[in-house]
């Protein structure tokens, strides 16, 4: 009886903690133990769900009374393994088993997989796998196009677990399962949110600057970079191609802004617009150097592509200014977009303009430059489209910068006789 009590109480309590919006991993840690507060000799246990993820495919954690908890994703480009292949979660998958139990010692030991006999050497007795479906999107497997979650749980208790064990064990998937399709829900929604807005925008949607016109002035570094002889080369390659190409050009531009601590607001047809928030510092320095450091990581992506004969001719430009955006939902109420707008991010888009006409890959404004003048060097001032006055701008000294239109063209070419 007393166990029924506690059992119904961490019902109520999971039920509690579906309104709450839980994190799913400090959830599990503590339904684990308060399921072994309420007699469940648990010593091991094991949550797994598939996730819609742009970089991976499903998500685990694992608790064990000795270690706590641990959080494990599985990419999307590391496959299906084996180990999963041979496994009782693929087994229940793929055969639509809501539970499956195996005694791991004794006379009705059945070890038909081989995480058991490595449970068993643990010292592991009893073993138990349920499985609930719930639907949050289409995420499309090899073995299932199902969504929910399977949790494993084991013990070392001597005789294994009881059948009123397995009866509360199961009792609470059920109502488990509810929490864990919010929390789920809430993580899909997040990862969704930050790969399509971009981190800083995804969080500011989340807490409620969801109509159109909310947002806030900031200062930030302007960071807008071009893939240079994109129409040329589109005409030149396949479709697929292309886009190979494409993805191999924000490798070098957008991950090291990511790296760095900026934002990705946009990617406009092959160039890339990005911030760098100025954080507490009113001068920006730390901001500047956040972008600096993106720039040389970008270049030095760039030296290394190029050693690869089919990105021999890349050229990309970098453009960076200091000041105040406008950022936050612009567009019409019913399709915004978060974005940045403002006369810096319209100079950078000059500037990126007349590194054509100067043959240089990169070139900064006066306020970026003057954070460590030793790196840049001045180009003289130029004269942008509506701007009514000469703008001083400056070229990095490292000499890696050089753009030459006709040596791209020549190059590829060249691959393309070869």
């Amino acid at each position: 009886m007393q166990h029924d009590v506690l059992i119904q109480e961490i019902q109520g309590w999971l039920l509690d903690e579906t309104l709450r919006d839980p994190d799913i991993v400090p959830l599990f840690a503590s339904l684990c133990a308060r399921l072994r507060a309420a007699g469940i000799p648990l010593d091991r246990a094991a949550l797994t769900w598939p996730t819609l993820h742009p970089l991976f495919q499903a998500e685990q954690i694992y608790w064990r009374r000795d270690s706590g908890t641990q959080f494990h994703q599985y990419r999307h480009d590391a496959g299906i393994s084996e180990a999963f292949l041979s496994s009782p979660f693929h087994h229940v998958i793929s055969n639509q088993i809501s539970r499956l139990r195996r005694k791991l010692t004794g006379p009705d030991a059945l070890r038909d997989f081989t995480v058991l006999d490595d449970l068993q050497s643990q010292g592991y007795t009893d073993y138990l796998l349920t499985s609930t479906s719930f639907r949050i999107a289409r995420v499309e497997r090899a073995t299932s196009n199902a969504t929910g979650i399977l949790a494993s749980w084991s013990t070392r208790r001597t005789d294994g677990f009881s059948d009123d064990d397995i009866v509360a064990l199961s009792r609470i998937q059920k109502v488990f399962a509810v929490a864990c399709h919010a929390a789920i829900q809430m993580r899909v929604m997040q990862a969704l949110g930050e790969a399509y807005l971009g981190r800083i925008a995804a969080h500011r949607v989340f807490a409620g600057e969801a109509r159109l016109g909310d947002g806030a002035e900031i200062r930030a570094v302007v960071w807008f970079s071009d893939l240079r002889g994109s129409t040329w080369l589109s005409g030149h390659m396949t479709p697929s191609t292309y886009l190979d190409y494409l993805r191999d050009y924000y490798a070098c531009t957008a991950e090291p802004v990511l790296a760095e601590g900026g934002e990705i607001l946009d990617f406009i047809g092959d160039g890339v617009l990005a911030i760098f928030p100025v954080k507490g510092d009113l001068g920006g320095a730390e901001a500047v150097r956040a972008a600096t450091r993106a720039m040389e990581g970008a270049l030095d992506r760039l030296e290394s592509y190029r050693r690869n004969p089919e990105h021999a001719e890349m050229q990309f430009s970098i453009s960076l200014a200091l000041g105040d955006v406008m950022f936050g939902n612009i567009g019409v109420p019913t399709r915004l977009s978060f974005s940045a707008i403002g006369e810096v991010v319209n100079t950078v888009a000059r500037i990126d303009d007349l590194s054509k006409t100067v043959g240089r890959s990169v070139l900064a404004t006066e306020e970026i430059a003057s954070v460590d003048p030793d790196l840049w060097l001045p180009i003289g001032p130029a004269n942008l489209a509506d701007h009514d006055r000469p703008l001083p701008l400056y070229a990095p000294r490292c000499g890696r910068d050089i753009f030459d239109e006709d040596q791209l063209r020549s190059r590829f070419l060249a691959r393309l006789a070869s």
